[in-house]
């Protein structure tokens, strides 16, 4: 086939967490394998760009702003300019990404997870979009998400037509491909969140979950505690990210650790996710409990610990659970109890052997201690499943080259 793509443009938010980032970079390196001719550029406020970088994926580094998924309200402030206003900062960040756009003159635009934008910011560019449409400059505009998510109605865009009638455009109209990283039987989107509309029906491809690496890509036991410098030890990994009760959940489960004796046989690790509040992780650290435990910052393979740990509790994050899919390890799943209910939804679609679900407020409240002893010591490792980016990767640049060449 020939080769018509050559530059792709890709915009990613992140205002709450890292996965966004994870599951970006996964989908771009799932693509560069069979085109690493393609120049990407990458727009995100993530404050952790270096998960693209180490790729050698260009960024463009928007001012970060953070939504607090622990307030009623949800509020979206800045994460660092705080002596701005929020207004200033998106105005700021809309010319960032226009002037982007305007410099890579991309073949195709892929938004991750919001179709607009955070606070509508891409609406310019869908608008570019629309313009373009079947021309000569057209761009291909596909859309990723994880599949579970809120429900996120397709806007109506105003504008005043050559009559000057009062019309409107619709988001989905201006999407030629709607990409779903999760299986159908886990969540249809159109169902859910769409209102069940039969053109978008025909856009949208359920690729199947993904993680930043394959099973094969994955280090040797040696190696990766070696990388962490961990004694060869048999493993407990704890990593429940950085909204709600982490600090009260993590003490409750070295709790029972101490308790039942486990550090005499078992390498406790405690992993602090970077947006977690410093006071809550040096809190964490001082803690009684916390005695004979390492204490990881942020890593970007923790995957690598997934596959060799006895057992994992975590939360039930997308690329968290896939990670413990691909990887088969014994683990405690405790989902974050915030408003959206993502999280919840997505545990209770995992019908595996090597997964324990609990209740955030069970597990504050009531002693699991003997149960998660007794699934750490009888419980089983589960086949690990294929989860591979690079077909995705490969799909979706099979797409977008076919619809360039259909467009021409």
């Amino acid at each position: 086939m020939t080769h018509h793509i050559k530059r792709i443009l890709v915009y990613t938010h992140n205002s709450i967490g890292v996965g966004h980032a994870f599951r970006t970079s996964a989908v771009i390196t799932g693509i560069k394998k069979w085109r690493p001719d393609i120049d990407f550029l990458v727009i995100s406020g993530t404050s952790v760009p270096q998960v693209f970088f180490r790729e050698d994926i260009e960024v463009i580094k928007l001012p970060s702003v953070k939504l607090d998924i622990d307030r009623a309200d949800n509020q979206l402030t800045s994460r660092y300019l705080c002596g701005f206003e929020l207004e200033r900062i998106f105005d700021f960040r809309q010319r960032l990404i226009l002037a982007s756009f305007d410099f890579l003159q991309p073949d195709a635009l892929i938004i991750e997870h919001n179709m607009t934008g955070q606070m509508s910011e891409l609406i310019p560019l869908l608008m570019k979009k629309w313009m373009r449409k079947g021309g000569p400059v057209d761009f291909a505009l596909a859309h990723i998400c994880r599949g579970i998510m809120k429900w996120v109605p397709l806007l109506e865009i105003p504008y005043q037509n050559p009559r000057h009638r009062s019309e409107s455009i619709n988001i989905g109209s201006l999407y030629d491909f709607m990409y779903v990283l999760e299986e159908r039987n886990v969540i249809d989107i159109n169902k859910e969140f769409l209102g069940n509309d039969p053109e978008l029906e025909k856009k949208i491809n359920y690729l199947g979950k993904i993680t930043n690496k394959t099973f094969d890509e994955l280090p040797d036991r040696t190696e990766a505690l070696d990388r962490f410098g961990l004694p060869d030890k048999p493993l407990i990994v704890v990593s429940l990210g950085r909204s709600g009760r982490v600090k009260e959940l993590s003490v409750r489960i070295l709790d029972f650790i101490n308790r039942h004796n486990l550090k005499s046989v078992y390498q406790v690790v405690v992993v602090l996710d970077t947006y977690l509040d410093s006071k809550a992780g040096e809190a964490l650290r001082a803690d009684p409990s916390a005695t004979g435990v390492r204490f990881l910052s942020f890593t970007m393979d923790l995957i690598d610990l997934f596959n060799h740990a006895d057992l994992v509790i975590s939360r039930a994050g997308y690329n968290t659970v896939n990670e413990i899919l691909l990887t088969g390890v014994k683990a405690v799943v405790i989902p974050e109890s915030h408003g959206s209910g993502e999280q919840e939804q997505r545990a209770m679609s995992v019908q595996a052997c090597n997964v324990m679900v609990l209740n955030e407020d069970d597990a504050l409240e009531k002693d699991f201690g003997a149960t998660i002893v007794n699934f750490l010591e009888n419980g089983s490792r589960a086949t690990p499943k294929l989860l591979d980016k690079y077909s995705i990767g490969r799909r979706i640049i099979e797409d977008l080259e076919n619809w360039r060449l259909g467009s021409r």
